[in-house]
C-alpha cells in the first residue's frame, strides 16, 4: 500500500468528527466529479418506480449504512464517499421528500487530504461498492467502470498491476481473480461490445 495512504488509514479515526449537517452544504469533491465524468455509476444503477410517500425512506439510516465522509471546504463540505447516499438525498430534496433545511449525519475529516489520498479514498469507495455491494451485476458494465476509473501503468499488462489498483485491492491482481471474486466470466468482464 502507498505509504501516504497507509498513514492516512492509520490515523483517520484520530481526526474524525461525526455530526449532522445540511444536505445543501455538501457537494461531491472534484475527484468524484472527475471520476463521474469518465463513468458515472449513479447513471448506471437500476431505476425504480417513483414513490411519492414521504415516509417511505429512512434517510438517517441510509446515511449510517452507507456513510458520507467529507472535509470542510470554505463554508461547505466536500464528500469523498457515500456517493449513492448523497445522490439519493439530493434526489429526495428535489422531489420535496426532504425539507430544504434537512440535516444528515456525516463523518467530517479534520483536514483536507492530499490529492492522491482523496483520489484513493474515492476510488476505494466507488470500487468497493461496485465489487462488494454489487450495485451493478452486468459483467460488461463492471469492466467498463474499472477501465474508466483506473489507468493501466506503462509497461504493465493490465490495470490490476497498476500502482493505483494494487494499493487498494492487492489481493485481486488478475482479471481471473476478479472474475472469481464476482462469480462471473472473465470473458464477459472485459468484452467491449
Amino acid at each position: 500500500m502507498d505509504s501516504e495512504l497507509e498513514k492516512f488509514n492509520e490515523k483517520i479515526l484520530d481526526g474524525l468528527d461525526f455530526r449532522k449537517i445540511l444536505i445543501s452544504e455538501i457537494d461531491f469533491d472534484d475527484v468524484i466529479h472527475s471520476l463521474f465524468a469518465s463513468a458515472n455509476p449513479v447513471a448506471g444503477i437500476r431505476t425504480t418506480s417513483d414513490n411519492n410517500d414521504k415516509a417511505a425512506t429512512l434517510y438517517n439510516l441510509l446515511a449510517l449504512q452507507s456513510p458520507i465522509i467529507c472535509y470542510r471546504f470554505r463554508k461547505n463540505y466536500r464528500a469523498l464517499t457515500g456517493t449513492f447516499t448523497l445522490a439519493s438525498l439530493q434526489h429526495a430534496q428535489a422531489k420535496l421528500r426532504l425539507k430544504e433545511d434537512a440535516k444528515i449525519p456525516v463523518f467530517i475529516l479534520e483536514k483536507k487530504p492530499s490529492e492522491s489520498v482523496k483520489k484513493a479514498i474515492a476510488l476505494f469507495s466507488l470500487t468497493n461498492d461496485l465489487l462488494s455491494k454489487c450495485f451493478i451485476s452486468d459483467a460488461k458494465k463492471i469492466g467498463f467502470y474499472l477501465r474508466a476509473w483506473f489507468s493501466k501503468d506503462e509497461g504493465k499488462k493490465s490495470l490490476f498491476q497498476s500502482a493505483e489498483w494494487s494499493a487498494l485491492f492487492p489481493h485481486i491482481d488478475t482479471a481471473e481473480k476478479l472474475a472469481s471474486h464476482l462469480s462471473i466470466s472473465k470473458t464477459e468482464l472485459f468484452r467491449r461490445k
